[in-house]
């Protein structure tokens, strides 16, 4: 599998948890799906460390909530 899919993956596995963190604490869809995207652009630039871990998550849920703040 290429590094392009298993990202994707890795996408759809989180991102209605990270969609949800933002929208929670901004209030604003908008806004909340800008953050989602950027977390997901430092997932991307740290995707050999995250891909895999069982700390993932918990990683993409900080992220979410320190941009959203």
């Amino acid at each position: 599998m290429n590094l392009e899919h298993e990202f994707e993956e890795f996408m759809k596995a989180y991102q209605d948890m990270v969609y949800t963190t933002a929208l929670r604490l901004v209030a604003n869809e908008a806004e909340a799906q800008d953050i989602s995207q950027d977390v997901f652009l430092k997932a991307f630039e740290r995707f050999e460390e995250l891909n895999g871990s069982p700390t993932a998550g918990g990683w993409l849920r900080t992220v979410a909530k320190n941009l959203s703040l």
